[in-house]
């Protein structure tokens, strides 16, 4: 049973199926708020196998390979499909004879493969057998960026095989399946994308906080995170920052209000980009003052009724700190040896060259030796030019 070019599904369809109306549209609901849940398609998968009496339904977002496992989603919960230790992904994935179906097809392993061939077949006696998987109902799909995943639902000896009513369910939630699955690759690339880009301004120990249009917090980063719990001028207190100097709060509070408001400004207007405000703040310490730049963060279309967007992001820096850098890649990137990443951090980070030798436990000699060696082969002839060189590479985000 095939839909048509599109994976359109013909109104026949839907009648053979026999759907009520709210029963369709929970299992429409289900399958679009499958990518968000904890267990994507949990809800879907667990109420297809129910209503089609099926022993498991299994979602294949990623067939496996002898080199990289699938990911898979099965109801009820389970890993993959195992065997005294070997498993689907591991090994079985290659003896699986119930693949590479037409797009937009749904059909049974009796009808794709045949009734005795499956039978035969060495996945079905050494595996699928012991775990009563007899009857197998599936259909791929091909998303947008061209994976195709697998749908599958599975029954047991005792039962008998799909029909073309079971057959016309599957075929009739096919597109939206589809549907649902782009829009959870989309997600997945999205969150890929925040996971680096987190991960490297956490690196240059860049601190982050999102804040609504009330000033409330709504998201800090681990550097931030850090940066606010030494409580030194500026901590957070009730989901809202708090300031050691009331002169700070003041100047803060009055810099985010300006950052929100340019935002409406700069929509009813169309004029530039919102304004980006920035000041410092003493700390008790004594110790450097903290560096903090306000920036508003555009509203879209349906920002305005969500009560969870954020409004602006603050960014704070300890002009103190210095980025967390790995000897290794230092390394790989200029050809030092082990003794000459080392020293060129330190000197980095502003060490002379007596506390570079203190530091090494080497003599100063020594040190003027080795920093020779890291000025050829940096290309460069002094600490500053030393200093800016490592500050520009990619050292500081690894």
């Amino acid at each position: 049973m095939m839909a048509t070019a599109g994976h359109l599904v013909e109104p026949s369809i839907y009648a053979l199926a026999g759907f009520s109306v709210a029963q369709y549209g929970e299992l429409l609901d289900a399958i679009y708020r499958g990518p968000l849940e904890e267990a994507p398609w949990s809800s879907v998968l667990e109420s297809v196998r129910v209503l089609l009496n099926a022993c498991s339904a299994t979602l294949v977002l990623r067939p496996p390979t002898f080199d990289r496992p699938g990911s898979m989603f099965n109801m009820p919960p389970r890993e993959t499909y195992r065997r005294q230790g070997v498993t689907y992904n591991s090994y079985y994935h290659s003896l699986d004879p119930f693949v590479d179906l037409p797009p937009g097809m749904v059909t049974t392993v009796d009808k794709f493969v045949g009734a005795e061939a499956w039978c035969r077949s060495p996945i079905y006696q050494e595996l699928l057998k012991d775990l009563d998987m007899r009857y197998v109902l599936g259909a791929d799909i091909q998303t947008a960026d061209g994976v195709v995943c697998r749908f599958r639902l599975c029954r047991g000896h005792d039962a008998h095989d799909f029909s073309e009513k079971d057959q016309a369910v599957c075929l009739a939630l096919l597109p939206h399946i589809k549907r649902a699955v782009d829009l959870y690759s989309r997600i997945d690339v999205a969150e890929s994308e925040r996971g680096l880009y987190a991960y490297a301004v956490d690196r240059m120990l860049i601190g982050m906080v999102l804040l609504d249009d009330q000033g409330m917090v709504l998201k800090a980063n681990a550097a931030a995170r850090t940066l606010l719990g030494e409580n030194d001028g500026i901590r957070l207190r009730g989901g809202k920052f708090e300031f050691a100097d009331s002169r700070d709060r003041g100047r803060f509070r009055e810099l985010v209000r300006r950052s929100i408001d340019s935002i409406s400004a700069t929509q009813d207007d169309g004029a530039a980009a919102p304004m980006v405000e920035a000041m410092s703040l003493a700390r008790p310490s004594g110790t450097g003052r903290l560096e903090v730049l306000i920036r508003a963060i555009p509203m879209r279309e349906w920002s305005e009724e969500n009560k969870w967007c954020p409004a602006c992001v603050v960014v704070i820096r300890d002009p103190a700190c210095s980025a967390q850098t790995s000897v290794e890649v230092l390394r790989q990137l200029f050809d030092f040896t082990p003794t000459e990443a080392s020293l060129a951090l330190l000197m980095a980070n502003g060490a002379s060259l007596e506390d570079a030798a203190e530091a090494l436990k080497v003599k100063t000699n020594t040190v003027r030796a080795h920093l020779r060696a890291i000025f050829q082969k940096a290309g460069v002839t002094r600490q500053a030019e030393l200093v800016r060189t490592l500050l520009n590479s990619v050292v500081s985000l690894s």
